[in-house]
């Protein structure tokens, strides 16, 4: 669970404003102890340790110091002290409105500390008071998701340890492979003591082939049954992608790992102990149960992924990035994506595919989703090494309009988002970033921008 260290340096009205409860006597005046029972609420899964007494601030930074290792983040009524925010901890600071002069609460600008603010006396505007009080609890479940990183074991298919073939790419290392490794680790750790745990292929491979006919065939029916249709590919080649997919399953258990990522398309097409099938089903199918799985062995992706799952419910889309400025739009393309975008039980319709490189009924299958258009989506990525998160939103378009045969040009499942594409191909860095995005269905720059402060990341906002 969740630890947030909660301190109070005032209760009620400030001295100035005790004329108010003279001449309003039925109004009601916040207590500390309502502000946080309000907040326990909206916050199931936070432990709130600390107290709703009033104390100095020399008093709450030694409670914090006491109890940093088994701290996850602060929840501070009033302006922290640069004492505290070097603690290091991701602070959520609230300004009382009326319990307190503002100054010198600010916006904490560079720090991991985002800010809003609470009245003592609330709003005549129940729902303005209640969304006040969703937006403390919405950036408490920020440290929430950060904290849920914890722990997680991360299952790392490839045969080049530990980041694999894809990304980074030779930009991004510069050509000290070792080197952005080894930065890149002490981040995962420091940030999220997130671990990644390597397997060979081989031993994926050696599982795929041990797998029952019967139980891959009742994956592949189901997928079959629920699918549109099939295009390019046959049950035989469904069946191969759904061992492989067992075989994942059943690796991930054996190294009590929660979230995978494998090789794939060509590294798996040319595998020099023959041809792995298509991982695109397999995927799609973890993504859409809630367990982040990442193709071509994209760490970045996938931790953006794993902590969008924790945001917005849905794993997201990821997949290579290319933008069009003329037609003013960013394209996500990859060969697998939950069949369910929304993170719920809403699905959308798919049709089962061969991969793009590969002959009709051969290499397993995938599968092209049909997103929906003409809705907002938030497109993001982490890079762990250099500590940033890039980001932007738009609205989902038909890409058959603009391109006859959309579905058959590269890879299967394809978004076109509406946006700024001239300013992200002016904040276009490839170095940083890498060669894929990952696309959430909603509007979620907020809540993005808020997790980039309290990691301490440096955000760009490419369409800007």
């Amino acid at each position: 669970m969740t630890r947030i260290y909660t301190s109070f340096t005032s209760s009620g009205l400030m001295g100035e404003c005790q004329i108010f409860s003279r001449y309003h006597p039925d109004r009601e005046i916040m207590t500390n102890e309502k502000i946080l029972a309000e907040l326990k609420v909206r916050c199931k899964g936070v432990e709130f340790v600390g107290g709703t007494v009033p104390v100095r601030m020399e008093d709450a930074i030694a409670g914090v110091k006491s109890q940093k290792g088994d701290l996850d983040g602060i929840l501070f009524f009033g302006s922290p002290p640069d004492e505290l925010i070097s603690v290091g901890l991701p602070i959520v600071a609230v300004y009382p409105l009326w319990g307190q002069w503002m100054y010198p609460f600010h916006t904490y600008k560079g720090k991991k500390v985002v800010v809003s603010c609470l009245p003592v006396i609330p709003d005549n505007d129940e729902a303005t008071f209640s969304s006040r009080l969703d937006d403390i609890a919405g950036k408490i479940k920020l440290i929430e998701a950060i904290s849920k990183m914890k722990g997680l074991k991360v299952l790392v298919v490839t045969d080049k340890p530990v980041l694999g073939e894809y990304e980074p790419t030779d930009l991004q290392i510069g050509g000290d492979r070792e080197r952005y490794e080894e930065i890149y680790l002490r981040h995962l750790e420091e940030v999220f003591q997130t671990e990644l745990v390597v397997a060979p292929q081989q031993e994926m491979v050696d599982k795929m082939n041990r797998m029952e006919e019967g139980d891959a065939g009742k994956v592949a029916q189901k997928w079959i049954d629920e699918a549109e249709g099939m295009k390019g590919t046959n049950k035989a080649e469904v069946v191969k992608s759904a061992r492989l997919y067992l075989a994942m399953k059943e690796l991930m258990e054996e190294r009590n790992c929660q979230a995978i990522t494998t090789e794939g398309y060509t590294v798996f097409q040319y595998y020099e102990g023959g041809p792995i099938p298509s991982q695109g089903l397999p995927a799609s199918q973890f993504c859409t149960d809630g367990i982040v799985a990442t193709s071509e062995t994209l760490i970045d992706s996938l931790i953006t992924q794993q902590l969008g799952l924790y945001l917005t419910g849905s794993t997201g889309f990821n997949g290579d990035y290319l933008i069009d400025p003329f037609n003013e739009i960013a394209i996500i393309g990859h060969c697998e994506c939950p069949f369910n975008p929304y993170g719920d039980d809403r699905k959308v319709p798919y049709v089962i595919r061969n991969l793009p490189l590969w002959e009709e009924n051969k290499g397993g299958a995938c599968v092209q989703v049909n997103l929906p258009v003409g809705e907002t989506v938030t497109v993001a990525k982490i890079s762990m090494h250099d500590k940033k998160i890039t980001l932007f939103t738009g609205k989902t378009a038909s890409g058959e309009e603009l391109f006859a045969g959309w579905d058959d040009i590269l890879c299967r499942t394809k978004l076109a988002v509406k946006t700024n594409a001239e300013a992200l191909l002016r904040n276009l860095d490839w170095k940083t970033f890498g060669n894929h995005r990952v696309a959430f269905y909603g509007d979620h720059r907020r809540r993005f921008k808020d997790l980039a402060a309290l990691m301490g990341f440096e955000l760009v906002e490419d369409d800007k």
